[in-house]
């Protein structure tokens, strides 16, 4: 439900999307409260037909929507591309659950943030933004609604079983405060070639003025197919360096002078934090940051990271996804990893924080 008072507060349009669990709560909440002028709420027969369906909403001018778990998150992979390439702005949410294949569809996981980032063949990374809460859920949509319009592009939220099984008194959010970002629609004359340049450029919408051809191919200016190598180069590095408009300085940060830093990420927050709260509590010198957007990360943020000594990260997964996303970009991390299922036990955070952060400075003293 958050995730959908979100999504409407952005000012979604259409949403398309094909029943799983545990993402199927969203397309029945939509399918009531969603209809109206204007409004269109469809249940799809397949994940293809959810992404195609939501392409065609964006390149009509929509804010468009769907929401799916895993498995079907694999079968919305060429859509993506497709999305990224001709650069429609859409949103996919990804309520991750146990995994591969069918997998544990009634546990909770993280461990589709690979995935998220690299969904599609080629040169590719999509923006990810994974709520640690069920208010940040409300604040995830609406901010993946408006990265989806700065950029012009598809965006990954990233929810999990857990957070959508779970209930939460939240403040009432102030929607005074909150200007969702609008199309940036072409008025001029005809003649006009979107993909031309590396800055960011208004969208034809077809029956306007403008070449509004949406061309899974490499294109020209135009949009029409070129295969030639410079021409690649040109708007692979277009298609990348739209990625910096949503660089945003947004994140928690406590304790910035401790060596040692917790950095959790998703539905991972509330145990860890309560965890990091005892440690601190106890004398132990540990920091923490804390951030909903995952990619791109806060630039202050990463600076920040790259100077400690050690980053531990608390994620439920087993190949420690995220804090091999963070050694990717120089950081020390370490991960701790749980794959049963279950949301992390704060005991048990607290004495795995303890002994990693230990093991590391017993190491450090030894050198």
């Amino acid at each position: 439900m958050a995730l959908g008072l979100g999504a409407l507060a952005a000012g979604v349009d259409v949403y398309v999307g094909y029943p799983i669990s545990p993402a199927t709560s969203l397309l029945i909440w939509m399918e009531s409260n969603l209809p109206g002028k204007g409004k269109f709420v469809y249940q799809s027969t397949s994940e293809i037909e959810s992404i195609t369906a939501i392409i065609g909403a964006g390149f009509a001018g929509k804010k468009a929507m769907t929401a799916t778990a895993g498995p079907g998150f694999t079968l919305m992979g060429e859509g993506l591309g497709l999305a990224w390439m001709a650069e429609i702005p859409l949103v996919v949410v990804d309520v991750q659950r146990g995994g591969p294949a069918t997998g544990l569809p009634t546990k909770t996981e993280q461990s589709d943030l690979m995935t998220a980032l690299y969904p599609a063949h080629g040169d590719l990374r999509m923006p990810v933004i994974a709520p640690g809460t069920v208010e940040e859920c409300f604040y995830a949509a609406f901010h993946a609604f408006d990265w989806a319009e700065r950029y012009q592009g598809p965006v990954i939220l990233l929810s999990e079983h857990m957070l959508s099984e779970s209930n939460q008194n939240i403040p009432k959010p102030d929607l005074s405060k909150m200007k969702p970002e609008g199309r940036k629609v072409y008025t001029g004359s005809n003649g006009y070639q979107r993909y031309d340049g590396h800055d960011l450029s208004p969208m034809p919408i077809p029956g306007n003025p403008g070449s509004y051809v949406a061309n899974g191919s490499e294109h020209d200016g135009m949009g029409d197919t070129t295969h030639l190598g410079q021409r690649h180069v040109d708007m692979t590095n277009r298609r990348f360096d739209k990625l910096k408009l949503l660089e945003e300085d947004t994140y928690e940060s406590l304790n910035s002078d401790a060596s040692v830093v917790v950095m959790p990420w998703g539905g991972s927050k509330g145990a860890a934090l309560a965890a990091y709260q005892t440690l601190e509590g106890q004398g132990a010198d540990l920091g923490w940051c804390y951030t909903m957007f995952i990619h791109p990360l806060p630039p202050r943020l990463l600076e920040e990271l790259r100077s400690k000594e050690l980053v531990i990260v608390p994620e439920l997964n087993f190949m420690g996804q995220f804090a091999s996303v963070l050694r990717s970009y120089g950081v020390k991390a370490e991960a701790i990893t749980q794959y049963t299922g279950l949301p992390f036990k704060v005991s048990d955070l607290i004495d795995r924080i303890r002994e990693t952060a230990g093991l590391q400075l017993e190491a450090s003293v030894t050198a």
